[in-house]
């Protein structure tokens, strides 16, 4: 819903900053849900910082992906 809403103020490029932000510390993230990642604008956003998350070393998991699938690129 934040995303929906920083449409609406203008904040959406401060929304994803922050989050890859709070994201650099992160080594495993999984995406529980990724129904919302249909909205080509939200994923063309996240991406980057998913991208992000890969090159530090951290592994990026679809919840329907098994561990054994994760792929982790280090830099």
């Amino acid at each position: 819903m934040k995303f929906c809403d920083s449409q609406l103020d203008n904040s959406t490029q401060e929304l994803f900053e922050r989050l890859e932000m709070e994201l650099r510390e992160i080594d495993d993230l999984r995406l529980v849900d990724t129904a919302w990642m249909t909205c080509q604008e939200f994923r063309d956003r996240l991406e980057p910082v998913l991208i992000s998350v890969r090159v530090r070393g951290g592994r990026v998991t679809h919840s329907s992906e098994s561990t054994s699938t994760s792929v982790r690129v280090r830099p």
